[in-house]
């Protein structure tokens, strides 16, 4: 994370001078304008002033070029803290909020109030075939989920349920849960 003051707007970005570690000033850094905030707006300049002092998330920087930032990812400190704390691989409890074509989103167990923060993808709901999300899960339902992604930007943990779940392609040994290998024939013999 990095603290810097908007020292202007460049059409629909804001432009920032970075705060080194010493405490003076270093390079200028841009927030671009879908970095700039979960919230819809026309133009920065609604959320932001000259002068402002901001925190803002490092994205990315093209070659030696410009440093982008993303404001958005330091919104809600209690959003972010929750989130960095997840790690992949992790698994996490929560309840089914709703189920949609596309997907489920969870209220996970010890997000900020308020918030919705995990979503499984279709792909990561089962291994069996199903039309609908719903044949898995229904709103409601108390889950467990593995974390794939966390994603501060965006204020959410991808999660899933198939990776909870034993691949069906792999056969393993009961005895000592370690898959059994299969003779490899090469191609064309």
């Amino acid at each position: 994370m990095r603290t810097g003051r908007v020292i202007g707007f460049d059409g629909a970005d804001v432009l920032v001078r970075l705060v080194d570690a010493e405490g003076g000033e270093a390079e200028i850094a841009r927030i671009p304008q879908e970095e700039a905030s979960m919230r819809r707006t026309d133009h920065p300049s609604e959320l932001f002033e000259v002068g402002q002092e901001i925190s803002a998330e490092e994205v990315w920087r093209w070659g030696e070029g410009q440093l982008h930032l993303s404001a958005r990812a330091c919104e809600i400190p209690a959003l972010r803290s929750f989130l960095l704390a997840l790690e992949v691989g992790q698994v996490v409890s929560g309840t089914v909020a709703k189920v949609h074509d596309f997907g489920v989103f969870v209220h996970v167990d010890g997000e900020p109030d308020g918030l919705r923060t995990g979503f499984i993808r279709v792909p990561d709901l089962a291994w069996g075939w199903f039309s609908h999300p719903s044949e898995v899960v229904e709103a409601g339902q108390r889950i467990s989920a593995e974390v794939i992604i966390t994603e501060t930007r965006t204020g959410q943990v991808t999660l899933s349920l198939k990776a909870l779940q034993d691949d069906p392609l792999i056969r393993v040994d009961p005895a000592t849960r370690i898959p059994e290998m299969n003779r490899r024939v090469p191609h064309g013999r």
